[in-house]
């Protein structure tokens, strides 16, 4: 379960999405240099192997650690994609690529938005999609994108082999198909209602997408900037009262517990301008998270890491132990006070930083969060546990399986 939000606004463009994912599975941000390859290599990626590109592009991409490919990411050229499970009505298969490879693929192999999406169509026409998602249980699914660039967005749905896509200026996309008759173009050539024909409604029901659409179309109109976008992957449904004490599927934040299942495992914000700012949590839980700079180009700087750098599941390990601290806690105000000041500052800091001071910063703001969690990790306990036993007994097994300590839950 995801969120995925673009939009295009004079002199910059915008990405976000939060990965709903096993809030056990760790997701890593790894930065891959461009590479040129040897004529008739093959590529494995998750379940599959296929043809190797000639050369493929640099990209940092958002990958659950288990995965070759990837649930969010950027390359070079200020090519952004992020994926969606969505259910339909047809079998999936038991393998080829997934969801998450073809997005990798697109960010490796299209230097725009248009090349991008036509690299997963074809790709998705020659292999097909499928293969299990799940990480501690078996989830198979079809897919829908969000593609994007500097000047063009595209929303490419598809079940099996069948696909449609369309050309907005803003968008947000959910677990579930949206595009009818008014697709820009469709496998097949004619059109259809696509939504109508494909869409498996108990699941997409279920889900919470139809809820947590409604919540980010609403907020995309009068987004603006990377901070408004912090402010909706952060977004509670109105009636969710305590939202580190009860699991809900229907917000864009999404949180686990009792008989929810799917958790925000990671956060990510692009902004593309002249240069191409990334804003990660590298961390679960963005409403208790922090986003931290990091300008594409530079050196791996935390949360961002080189390809297979071991740090990086330490990295998002650590973060979770303060997250499963804070879980049946209501956390005060000053927690998110003083956690808004720092990104503020960032923010401030991103605006003018040259190519001296890019790196100053995310190693400044990596080392305040620190300190901020090490602040508040000692303050979290003396706090009052509050929800049902079930959603805690939930959180104790997921606690087991991680390795984690045992909770003082009741």
């Amino acid at each position: 379960m995801c969120d995925t939000i673009g939009l295009l606004t004079t002199g910059k463009a915008y990405f976000a999405k939060n990965s709903d994912r096993s809030p056990n599975e760790p997701q890593v941000a790894e930065f891959y240099p461009a590479a040129d390859h040897s004529a008739g290599s093959l590529l494995k990626t998750t379940y599959i192997s296929i043809d190797q590109a000639a050369h493929t592009h640099s990209l940092l991409l958002s990958r659950p650690t288990w995965l070759w490919g990837g649930e969010m990411g950027v390359n070079e050229f200020g090519v952004c994609i992020g994926n969606e499970a969505v259910f339909t009505r047809g079998k999936y298969a038991k393998t080829g690529l997934t969801g998450m490879d073809l997005l990798r693929l697109g960010l490796e192999r299209g230097n725009s938005a248009r090349e991008a999406r036509d690299v997963i169509i074809r790709l998705l026409e020659e292999h097909g999609q499928g293969g299990n998602c799940g990480f501690d249980h078996q989830f198979f699914y079809d897919n829908s994108f969000l593609i994007m660039d500097r000047e063009h967005l595209f929303v490419l749905e598809t079940a099996g082999k069948e696909w449609v896509y369309k050309q907005m200026e803003r968008a947000s996309i959910s677990n579930r198909l949206t595009i009818k008759a008014d697709g820009d173009a469709y496998s097949g050539g004619k059109t259809y209602d696509f939504k109508k024909t494909h869409l498996e409604p108990l699941y997409s029901h279920f889900s919470g997408s139809a809820d947590r659409l409604e919540q980010t179309g609403s907020c995309l109109a009068t987004t603006q900037n990377s901070a408004d976008l912090m402010n909706i992957l952060r977004t509670h449904r109105a009636d969710l009262k305590n939202p580190l004490a009860q699991g809900s599927v229907a917000s864009p934040c999404m949180h686990a517990g009792g008989l929810v299942g799917d958790h925000t495992t990671a956060s990510m914000i692009v902004e593309l301008g002249d240069q191409i700012w990334v804003w990660l949590t590298g961390s679960s839980t963005p409403c208790i998270s922090l986003f931290k700079p990091w300008l594409f180009g530079s050196a791996p700087a935390a949360p961002v890491f080189a390809a297979d750098d071991p740090n990086a599941e330490a990295y998002w390990l650590k973060h979770e132990t303060f997250h499963r601290l804070a879980i049946g806690r209501i956390l005060p105000e000053e927690f998110y006070t003083e956690r808004n000041n720092l990104e503020a500052a960032w923010l401030t800091s991103a605006e003018n930083a040259d190519q001296q001071t890019r790196m100053e910063l995310s190693l400044r703001a990596t080392a305040e969060e620190t300190a901020f969690y090490e602040k508040w990790s000692s303050k979290l306990t003396s706090l009052p546990l509050i929800g049902k036993r079930s959603f805690h007994k939930y959180w104790q097994r997921k606690n087991a399986a991680l390795g984690y300590g045992k909770t003082n839950y009741v």
